[in-house]
């Protein structure tokens, strides 16, 4: 009974957890009330993020930047890859192109507590600077990716789910390729897993 119990609550738990991917991603593609575009004059790194797994794994680093609108001079928190900022951006933290960087991006609130306490705590030392989004809402640049990467992840979940069922039902007869084949599906699945979690962030 209590192995049912349990079945039933991994079950459940994974169940929430992809509809969580669909929904978000859904979400974040329709949403256009919080989509805003700016012409950037100059920006600098605000934070660097390192995730682990236990402190030890290293899976990817998230980047902040303040970046100020060339026009308003309204500052903005954005979210973006290291390259993103070398691509567009010189030591002088002035853009590359004299005509500025002009962005498009999803403003979300900053998730997780430590990192939007020391990027409020970085914020505040910026003194004379206006964040009309607030000091804990970043500009994200590469949603959209994101959104395609939960959906994905949705998707192959689901077919990775209905695989397996299939392959412990008939383990007794399956050939051994289909079973390492799914195996290797599973690691792929792993992996992937661990990134998007990652990107949730």
């Amino acid at each position: 009974m209590k192995q049912k119990i349990g079945t039933f609550f991994l079950i459940a738990l994974f169940g929430g957890f992809l509809i969580y991917l669909l929904v978000s991603a859904t979400l974040d593609l329709t949403n256009k009330k919080d989509v805003h575009t700016v012409q950037l004059g100059g920006a600098v790194e605000l934070l660097e993020v390192k995730h682990t797994i236990n402190g030890l794994i290293p899976i990817g680093t998230d980047y902040y930047y303040v970046g100020v609108d060339a026009q308003t001079k309204d500052s903005y928190v954005i979210k973006a890859s290291k390259k993103w900022y070398e691509k567009n951006f010189g030591s002088d933290y002035k853009p590359l192109d004299a005509n500025g960087v002009e962005i498009t991006a999803l403003s979300k609130k900053v998730s997780d507590y430590e990192t939007s306490r020391e990027m409020t705590r970085r914020i505040s030392e910026l003194k004379g600077m206006e964040f009309p989004l607030g000091a804990n809402y970043s500009l994200e640049l590469d949603y959209k990716a994101v959104a395609i990467k939960k959906i994905i992840m949705f998707v192959f979940s689901i077919i990775l789910a209905v695989s397996g069922y299939f392959v412990l039902k008939n383990k007794g007869s399956i050939k051994p390729v289909i079973v390492k084949c799914w195996l290797v599906a599973l690691i792929v699945w792993g992996v992937f897993f661990i990134r998007v979690v990652m990107l949730l962030g």
